[in-house]
């Protein structure tokens, strides 16, 4: 079912954007959001300094950039909108009206469109940024979370955060057309009640050629293997206890699945489509990035704050590194050399030596509790 966006809500945002240059260079900035300042930090990464904090709307969750348009989107989960920031100018933020709690967003290959799941209303906005409005709004999901495009961009595959399976989207007719399960048996959704957390479907990552799509169903212990271009399901893997969702290295060789049930890390080779490690992680893992030729994991432990190293040539655990306070997501420059992580207690962002594994940057206020990473032209994730 959908309901078509006849009129744009787009308004001015209150606050100009103090801006004192153009960051329409993107592939050199890092930008952070900060939930409780309600701004994005831009961080120059040829010196690691903090050049601009722009207003967005209120606890904004995360960020993507259109290099194609230059411009910034941030979700601002508190507000209901989504802030749009043109940066090539000193324009105003202009803020878009969606539908309840707009999460994780996500652009089509054209770097025109924009998916943006509305996790408390169970719909799935898009968003046009070169008209700058929403176009369509697609209802029957179940607290949609992190969304992947086809590699056409025709598709957008759906991961429900209250579900078992992966809805998929068309998305010229702004419907959905299917539901992949991932668990056992028949896809249906949690009905909730109690204290009781359910963990569905976190993500469809992505090979970086977009050909596979690899989907976590926390609650089955299992990992299903999609063909994007089709949506047939090829393959599904038993993993550990509670997997949160894969990671994907930036040569596509590998999947990297932390299970928070038993802190455990599951390697799986996408050429194989099989497990072929398992080793120790830590509590409460929240991300994983990796660099240095991609011989390298780093598991983000929001838990115990710090980064468990893991060599993937060996495929053994390597130690792990001690952070200042709550690590939240991180982005790997697209050099693979330097991991920048959010650290949101401290208000801080850390700068990882791939190659050293080792902690040699501190990068001080840069909002009240950053909480991601984003960089254009690397592999970004959100929570």
């Amino acid at each position: 079912m959908r309901k078509w966006i006849l009129s744009g809500m787009a308004v001015a945002a209150m606050a100009g954007v103090a801006q004192a240059r153009d960051f329409s260079d993107v592939e050199r900035y890092l930008f952070v959001p900060n939930r409780n300042s309600a701004d994005v930090a831009v961080i120059d990464t040829r010196d690691n300094r903090v050049v601009a904090r722009l207003p967005v709307g209120n606890v904004p969750h995360q960020v993507a950039v259109s290099d194609t348009l230059g411009k910034l989107a941030s979700s601002n989960t508190a507000d209901n909108t989504i802030s749009v920031i043109d940066l090539g100018s000193d324009a105003p933020a202009v803020n878009i009206a969606l539908d309840i709690e707009p999460e994780h967003m996500q652009l089509a290959p054209n770097g025109a469109l924009l998916a943006v799941g509305n996790i408390g209303a169970g719909t799935v906005s898009l968003v046009d940024l070169g008209e700058m409005r929403e176009i369509a709004r697609v209802d029957g999901l179940y607290e949609p979370h992190n969304l992947t495009f086809s590699p056409d961009g025709t598709r957008l595959y759906v991961g429900n955060l209250g579900a078992d399976f992966v809805s998929v989207i068309d998305v010229a007719s702004a419907e959905v057309i299917e539901e992949i399960p991932v668990g056992e048996g028949q896809a249906v959704a949690y009905a909730g009640g109690g204290d009781r957390e359910y963990q569905g479907v976190i993500n469809v990552t992505a090979t970086p050629d977009g050909r596979l799509g690899f989907a976590a169903f926390g609650e089955g212990n299992r990992l299903a293997v999609l063909d994007l271009r089709n949506g047939r399901k090829k393959k599904t893997l038993e993993l550990g206890e509670l997997p949160w969702r894969a990671y994907t290295t930036a040569d596509g060789r590998f999947m990297i699945v932390p299970n928070n049930g038993d802190e455990t890390v599951s390697i799986i080779s996408t050429a194989s489509l099989e497990e072929v490690a398992r080793l120790r992680g830590a509590n409460g893992m929240t991300g994983v990035n990796t660099g240095w030729f991609e011989t390298t994991a780093f598991v983000i432990s929001n838990a115990e704050e710090k980064l468990v190293v893991i060599d993937l040539e060996t495929m053994e655990n390597a130690g792990e590194i001690a952070l200042p306070g709550t690590p939240e997501t991180g982005v790997t420059s697209p050099d693979g050399t330097r991991l920048y992580v959010a650290i949101s207690s401290t208000n801080q962002v850390a700068v990882i030596d791939t190659r050293k594994r080792e902690l040699v940057e501190l990068i001080d206020d840069v909002g009240e509790e950053p909480w991601g990473t984003f960089m254009v032209g690397a592999i970004n994730y959100c929570h």
